[in-house]
């Protein structure tokens, strides 16, 4: 009976605190380490990965019921460990600030990337921009076609592109031929 009212108690302590987020109904989510604190756990921050999880003093019964993770340890207290479930949002944030890439957007299945996150390198102009050029190593960042669209292995009269900026689409050149598009975003 005990330990039904504390289940009950920590349950509506979870959703009063607005911890019980997005996951499914009944589950609670633990997304920081001030909320695994609270519940008298402990914040599990792995150096060698991204995620970091809390593992909460739940016997199995309620580790399940409220949607945990459960390992079975024989001489563990309760008989076992559990992770409490973490929300995506605080999942997404975990990857992000540990320089990764959280996505596809709009996915309903996101995953992180690790080590993925690179600042944008400082825009330079080159000293060649607008040279004329038959192939990419005639230039600092590149041949490009500008022009009437073309057939690929046509002959083109490239240039040298005028920043070392890939965004959009460009035209490659090589041996004086249109060799193929790129586009990056």
């Amino acid at each position: 009976m005990k330990a039904r009212l504390a289940l009950l108690l920590v349950t509506w302590l979870i959703a009063a605190a607005g911890w019980a987020q997005s996951g499914p109904p009944g589950s609670a989510l633990v997304d920081s380490r001030e909320e695994c604190a609270a519940l008298g756990g402990s914040w599990l921050a792995n150096r060698s990965t991204w995620q970091a999880a809390c593992q909460v003093p739940w016997a199995r019964e309620e580790c399940l019921r409220l949607h945990g993770a459960w390992t079975a340890i024989p001489l563990a207290p309760n008989g076992g460990a559990c992770v409490a479930q973490v929300s995506q949002p605080a999942t997404a944030r975990q990857c992000t600030d540990a320089g990764g890439t959280w996505g596809p957007p709009g996915s309903s299945m996101p995953f992180c990337q690790p080590q993925t996150a690179v600042a944008a390198a400082p825009v330079k102009t080159a000293s060649d921009a607008n040279k004329v050029c038959a192939g990419q190593g005639d230039c600092i960042y590149g041949c490009v076609y500008n022009g009437p669209p073309v057939a690929t292995g046509a002959e083109v009269i490239g240039r040298c592109r005028r920043t070392n900026k890939i965004e959009g689409c460009y035209s490659m050149v090589e041996k004086g031929r249109l060799a193929g598009s790129i586009c990056k975003r």
